[in-house]
């Protein structure tokens, strides 16, 4: 071969090695920092599960990015929804962890939910989870027949948020006799109104925001777990009555699960819509790779929080679209029973 044809051969080589190497996300992030919203205030179950992700899932980010914690509440979660869908930068570098049962409120006809939920970039899920009705057991909310016998106070985050839904849902579906009063800014709020004697117990609380937020209830005995709502009985509540099966007709039966089969996305996290698909992808696996990490895994069961049933972006999208092919009847029921007037 002639000198000048090595030369030429050499250098498509190194030109192919050098495009082989160079890495189009890594370059993107490094030096960059990623925003992980969460519409929820400090020390809520929300924020204890974005923060114990957002110590880590740079890490696995190609390029390093520093990652930041950012609260923006209001609405029960309603604002920072808005925010990423609407506000955020479309380019990979803003993240959030939105309250699942937001994933519905355009299905419902909500108008302040400025978001299609089919078009966020789902990244994945920390956790399934199973939203518990509490009582505090100094009102004498302990059981579900107790919840059927008489009026209850329940304290509420906002009319449209999971807080107020979930009595009603339980009182049209099964006649329990919750009275929701809305006006508490989180769940924190509502957990300090409790131990005050203000409202008689909380439905919306997960099992998993009860062990990360307030243990102290469980370890002392002060709440009692009402009922369970989910598709099926949590593992460790085999002994807590799930309202499910006090609901005696399939139309229901179809309601209960539009309602609550979201649990099985406890944690979810998502992008903007319109973040390159490449990004995406590469969120994903460092969410993957994240679930793994053992710094992560000790980090999780130092902030004693569930780690039970994560799911990875593809299944938490394939959830979404099951429930949005719920028949429009049903949901038109649940509707109207969100619509009620507390």
């Amino acid at each position: 071969m002639k000198r000048g044809w090595r030369v030429a051969v050499v250098g498509i080589c190194l030109c192919l090695a050098t495009s082989a190497a160079a890495d189009p996300i890594a370059d993107f992030y490094k030096g960059k920092t990623v925003r992980f919203l969460v519409g929820y205030g400090p020390g809520t179950g929300y924020d204890v599960y974005m923060r114990v992700v957002q110590r880590h899932i740079g890490a696995h980010i190609p390029g390093n990015p520093t990652v930041i914690p950012e609260n923006v509440p209001g609405a029960g979660g309603l604002v920072m929804a808005n925010t990423l869908y609407n506000v955020a930068p479309r380019d990979g570098t803003a993240i959030g962890l939105p309250s699942r049962n937001l994933v519905t409120e355009p299905l419902h006809g909500n108008d302040a939910a400025k978001y299609d939920a089919l078009k966020f970039g789902w990244i994945g899920s920390v956790s399934s989870d199973v939203a518990t009705c509490l009582g505090w057991r100094a009102s004498g909310l302990v059981t579900i027949e107790d919840a059927m016998r008489r009026e209850w106070k329940i304290g509420g985050n906002g009319p449209q948020t999971d807080s107020a839904i979930m009595p009603r849902v339980l009182n049209a579906l099964i006649g329990t006799k919750f009275k929701v009063f809305n006006g508490y800014p989180d769940s924190g709020a509502v957990g300090l109104a409790m131990e005050q004697g203000e409202v008689d117990g909380y439905c919306g609380f997960t099992l998993g925001s009860v062990r990360s937020s307030r243990p102290q209830w469980l370890e002392k005995n002060v709440v009692s777990i009402v009922s369970q709502m989910g598709p099926e009985k949590h593992r460790d509540l085999q002994d807590t009555p799930n309202a499910l099966d006090f609901v005696k007709d399939e139309a229901g039966r179809q309601a209960f699960q539009l309602v609550f089969g979201l649990g099985k996305m406890g944690r979810p996290i998502a992008t903007p819509p319109g973040v390159p698909a490449e990004r995406i992808a590469a969120l994903r696996k460092a969410f993957d790779e994240t679930l793994g990490d053992p710094e992560f895994l000790e980090d999780i069961k130092t902030s004693r929080i569930d780690f039970d049933g994560p799911s990875d972006g593809a299944s938490v999208e394939a959830l979404i679209r099951r429930i949005y092919a719920t028949p429009r009847p049903v949901v038109d029921r649940v509707t109207a029973i969100r619509n009620q007037v507390d």
